[in-house]
């Protein structure tokens, strides 16, 4: 879980994307995107403007993981896994328009960390609760033959 959100973090740091003589990461990329041409309604528009939430959503997830908090830091980490994984995937499946010259690594490192980050999500969830839901011991029986196993 902590790699995946670490390569979720640094993919959204990278640069995804080349316009003009600049290239640019997740974070540029979501300040310009009216300059390029896509102005988002809706659904989109808020996906967009929530985008720096997902390395703390990410950061978040890991540590409640970490402090035992199995149910809290899965959901957290699936969200935030689903979030970065879908939006970075979606550029990189994204046609090229106008002043765009090239992508960069930073979408595709995205993607694989969203992807582990989902992956050691969904296992913290699985197995974060065997190990904080433990099955009842019953107590040992006294030995037969004396009352309340004295002798």
């Amino acid at each position: 879980m902590a790699v995946g959100a670490a390569l979720a973090i640094v993919g959204a740091l990278l640069p995804w994307l080349r316009t003009g003589g600049r290239s640019r990461n997740s974070f540029d990329l979501f300040r310009i995107v009216r300059d390029l041409g896509f102005a988002p309604d809706g659904a989109a528009a808020v996906v967009i403007r929530c985008w720096p939430v997902v390395p703390l959503l990410a950061v978040v997830g890991v540590v409640a993981a970490w402090w035992g908090w199995a149910r809290a830091g899965g959901v957290i980490g699936d969200v935030a896994a689903v979030y970065a994984g879908t939006v970075s995937a979606a550029v990189l499946t994204a046609p090229t328009r106008g002043r765009v010259l090239a992508r960069a690594i930073g979408p595709t490192v995205a993607t694989i960390g969203g992807v582990v980050l989902l992956v050691g999500s969904i296992a913290v969830l699985v197995v974060g609760r065997a190990v904080t839901s433990p099955t009842p011991t019953a107590a040992p029986a006294p030995p037969s033959g004396s009352p309340g196993g004295r002798s």
